[in-house]
């Protein structure tokens, strides 16, 4: 676990990310050692929960809300919690209103102590509250009062407390801080504001000599330095320590010192330690030992990794002497019901879908998270950006300090950090960036988010052309509502920014991702970039149980309030991807034989598992399965292509029968690559032939021609079918003698365009055919053709294409080629529903797809070029909150589009993010066939 938690508690430090089930044997624990005193664990701190762990299994304290909703009676509330998110008080979101400035919470609780802790010295400690915090036990005061939400503090309560008796703590939070600095650091910040004790309260009980906290530094060369802060010790007292693997067993011999203060500083050197690294995340563990006359008094036990990170002035960064790019997004910590508070099970479904995603690094905005977290991203390998609270205002020169040293202390000794952020946005206070180098024994950089610092541009949302000149080394200053580019300067700045690709709704994020990434990849100065942000903060309101996300404030995620997955988290996973195969088609006489390259740092390709499938979808719509046909099958021999390096992949497609006839025969060759952890990295999947095309033996038995001048009407019959045309437009038509709702089509759906001819023929296997021809010049939103179809009527649908999100003009990635479907869903992405993925849209690439509706199933085979087909319209937020994610769409019922628009973000227009932002320009004819079956 953290650094000064794990200093205090051995039993706390365990190894992997056990820190919750060891903290909960640690509670458990109490009462064995009452009865069984054993010498090593009475030497160890001794921990017991007066709070829950987390979200999950809080434990009740009464409480009284002084303003707000549920206030004036003393009831019960969970601990930890946000009094909020149970329907106490007020619920704001970026600033405090007036009525919550003085809404404070009263905790009483009572509790015993161990008789085996006489004679030890007893801590009361609060992981996390909000916002100032003053506490009695047993009527007298415990210290000060505590400023500051986000940070670890406690109090000694040795002369406090009763043995064989209840103890009765009371606790009062005032949710705005007596500190005005405090206030605008955290009060004033683009999220919810809540109020209470939202992360664990617990005692520990240590010997009266014991040790409070280290601070480790072991850099890749197996040099091991350590800071130990002592408590109550003597001059002639020895510190110990013995470094071990996570299994127990010892490195190197141990080391010690005597000490001559509170403060002792030791040093080894382990021979060819293995590194860690958020590839290969190799983590060991220190016992640091306090001894008296060679009895251990107290013993401790640490967990850390050896790595060395470089910030090499003009270049890069490095970690081991390698170049590391960081790919990563801003996150809060949140979770719909429960607000800050939340779970071991949350902290490991962030990590899990921040590897999903293909990241390897998170940023810790706008404040320090839970230690759990922390704890994850040691072990699974996540590059950490830690930050001090602040935006666009700082804490003061008198919490200030308390507040770094706080959030330094504990977190100093993780390895998966490797930067500190002094605030954000215009929220540092340059005064307190000295303290964090004089914490931290590894010497980390301190960054000032959107800032040029320290030789990092941290600039936020570059616009394209910008970002050319950032990519280039050019420090760029925001200012004033413009940007500022420094051409001139003597020095390159390593381009990283904190934010950018600001998501909201269904923009930002993915859309334009993949050339700005290009773009960013080619600079010799890139550090990473980290996307704004994770997750919608959407809270579930207590009082209607509806998600709100404070109109356009809070749906900034890539993923949704319980992390569903939107749209943009496949392109990113695509874009992102370490292993990329470089080949988009495949050309006739292929002949296995792909193009890899390796985005990875440390990882060889070897190591990763390359498998192929051929695949085919028999054109059947009326089939049940979503499954293909899996006609062969193999794994690939993974090529050695080292970190930066490329190569060739052989698949070793089957010669018997040739692949010739397996590319007839198939319809798909998909290559899944797994990491060396067997995780997806990316399924890339290519057509091997013609989309679908209905067979050409049917014949034609009525048919029903249109200019495009000339005014005519027809009716088409036959085959069960009966058509009505009118001006080349479909009025009605029926199949058995039921109607289907199919008509108004098809008609222009863009301004600049001229239908010019229609012709429909029915054929005697039942299938209607249209094929048209019209003319658009210039740029549009889009344009196409178009059907009405009542959206009421239609339950689910399913399609043979890229799939099984929908597309945007600049958001073509993350969708794959497959047999798909869903059910019918009136999701508006970010705002309403967070059904994934959304049923209405633009999709690419159809073969076919069938529409299941109230009136029986209506099939769509549309010919390959028409490269788009739209499925009813989808809603967007209101135009004056979706900025520039509003897109104008047609609306229809079914589209058949050669052009479809881009999506902006929360920043920027779609054309300022990148060119493919720029909306679609025709020139010239189009053509297109669409054959419609109506039933089964």
């Amino acid at each position: 676990m953290s650094g000064a938690r794990h200093a205090r508690s051995g039993l706390r430090s365990a190894p992997g990310s056990w820190g919750a089930q060891w903290r909960k044997l640690a509670a458990g624990c109490l009462l064995f050692l009452a009865i069984f005193p054993v010498l090593i664990q009475a030497q160890q701190t001794e921990i017991q929960y007066l709070s829950g762990h987390g979200k999950d299994d809080a434990i009740p304290w009464n409480f009284f809300c002084t303003s707000g909703a549920q206030s004036g009676y003393w009831t019960n509330l969970p601990v930890p919690s946000n009094w909020e998110l149970h329907g106490f008080g007020t619920l704001n979101y970026h600033r405090d209103l007036t009525n919550a400035y003085d809404e404070r919470g009263l905790y009483e609780h009572e509790f015993s102590i161990p008789d085996g802790w006489r004679g030890k010295r007893i801590f009361l400690v609060f992981d996390g509250v909000m916002t100032d915090t003053s506490a009695k036990l047993n009527g007298q005061s415990v210290g000060p009062v505590h400023q500051g939400g986000y940070y670890e503090f406690k109090y000694e309560i040795t002369p406090l407390v009763k043995f064989h008796a209840k103890n009765k703590l009371e606790v009062t939070v005032a949710k705005h801080s007596a500190n005005s600095s405090v206030n605008g650091a955290e009060r004033t910040g683009d999220y919810w504001m809540y109020g209470g004790i939202f992360r664990p309260v617990y005692l520990e009980a240590v010997p009266q000599q014991f040790i409070d906290r280290v601070a480790i530094n072991a850099d890749a060369g197996g040099n091991f330095s350590m800071n130990v802060f002592l408590n109550g010790t003597a001059e002639g007292d020895t510190v110990e320590a013995q470094i071990q693997t996570l299994e127990g067993k010892n490195v190197g011999p141990p080391f010690a010192m005597k000490v001559s203060s509170e403060q002792a500083s030791l040093q080894s050197k382990v021979l060819f330690p293995k590194l860690w690294n958020a590839e290969t995340p190799n983590l060991y563990e220190v016992v640091v030992r306090l001894k008296q006359d060679d009895k251990t008094v107290h013993q401790i036990i640490q967990r850390f990794g050896f790595r060395t990170f470089e910030v090499r002035d003009g270049d890069g960064l490095y970690l081991n002497g390698q170049r590391v790019i960081l790919k990563g997004c801003d996150r809060h910590s949140f979770w719909p019901d429960s607000g800050r508070c939340l779970s071991d099970a949350v902290q490991r479904l962030d990590i899990e879908t921040l590897k999903e995603m293909n990241m390897n690094a998170v940023r810790m905005s706008h404040y320090p998270p839970d230690a759990e977290f922390l704890d994850l991203c040691d072990e699974f390998g996540i590059y950490v950006l830690d930050e001090l609270g602040g935006w666009h205002h700082y804490y003061d020169n008198n919490v200030g300090p308390k507040l770094v040293k706080e959030m330094v202390a504990r977190d100093v000794n993780h390895p998966s950090i490797l930067f500190w952020d002094n605030g954000n946005e215009g929220g540092f206070n340059t005064n307190l960036d000295k303290i964090f180098d004089q914490l931290d024994p590894q010497n980390r950089r301190v960054l000032h988010p959107w800032a040029p610092f320290s030789g990092m541009n941290t600039i936020h949302y570059l616009p394209y052309d910008f970002l050319k000149l950032a990519c280039a080394g050019v420090p760029i200053v925001f200012h004033k509502d413009h940007y500022i580019a420094y051409t001139n300067s003597p020095n390159k700045f390593i381009y990283m920014p904190t934010e950018f690709m600001h998501g909201l709704f269904d923009g930002g994020a993915g859309a334009g991702f993949v050339e700005t990434w290009d773009l960013m990849s080619q600079s010799k100065f890139l550090g990473g970039g980290f996307f704004w942000a994770f997750l919608d903060e959407g809270v579930k309101q207590p009082v209607t149980g509806m998600i709100d996300v404070c109109s356009n404030q809070a749906p900034d995620g890539i993923v949704g309030p319980y992390r569903q997955r939107e749209a943009s988290f496949y392109a990113i996973k695509q874009v992102w991807s370490p292993i990329v195969i470089l080949e988009t088609n495949l050309a006739e006489g292929f002949d296995g034989t792909l193009t890899v390259e390796n985005h990875y740092s440390f990882t060889d390709a070897s190591q990763c598992q390359f498998h192929w499938e051929l695949r085919r979808y028999i054109f059947s719509p009326d089939s049940t399965s979503v499954k293909a046909k899996i006609s062969a099958q193999g794994m690939a021999e993974s090529p050695e292509i080292p970190p930066g390096g490329s190569g060739q992949l052989h698949l070793n497609l089957p010669e018997n029968p040739p692949f010739a006839r397996n590319r007839a025969e198939n319809d798909f060759l998909a290559v899944r690559i797994t990491d060396p952890n067997g995780r997806e990295l990316w399924t890339y999947v290519w057509p091997l032939r013609q989309r679908g095309i209905l067979p050409d033996n049917a014949r034609v038995i009525a048919r029903a021609d249109f200019d495009g001048t000339s005014p005519m009407t027809n009716v088409l019959e036959g085959a069960h079918i009966t058509a009505r045309i009118e001006n080349g437009e479909l009025v009605s038509v029926e199949k058995d003698g039921k109607s289907f709702s199919l008509k108004n089509g098809p008609r222009i759906a863009a301004t600049n365009s001229i239908l010019k001819s229609v012709s429909w023929q029915l054929r005697d296997d039942g299938w209607l055919q249209c094929d048209y021809t019209y003319s658009a010049e210039g740029t549009n939103d889009f344009f196409g053709v178009a059907f009405d179809y009542p959206e009421n009527f239609v339950k689910s649908k399913r399609w043979l294409g890229d799939g099984p999100y929908r597309v945007w003009k600049n958001r073509l990635e993350g969708v794959t080629p497959g047999l798909w479907q869903n059910d019918y869903n009136d999701t508006i992405t970010g705002w309403h529903d967070w059904v994934y993925p959304e049923f209405k849209g633009i999709f690419a690439n159809i073969r076919w797809m069938q529409l299941q509706t109230t009136e029986g199933a209506i099939t769509v085979v549309p010919s390959p070029e028409i490269p788009y087909v739209q499925v009813l319209t989808p809603k967007s937020p209101p135009k004056e909150i979706a900025l520039n994610t509003y897109v104008q769409v047609p609306a229809c019922g079914l589209g058949f589009l050669n052009g479809i628009p881009p999506i902006g973000s929360s920043t920027h227009t779609s054309e300022s993010v990148s060119p493919s932002g720029e909306k679609p320009v025709a020139h010239g004819d189009y053509h297109g066939t669409v054959s419609f079956y109506f039933n089964q």
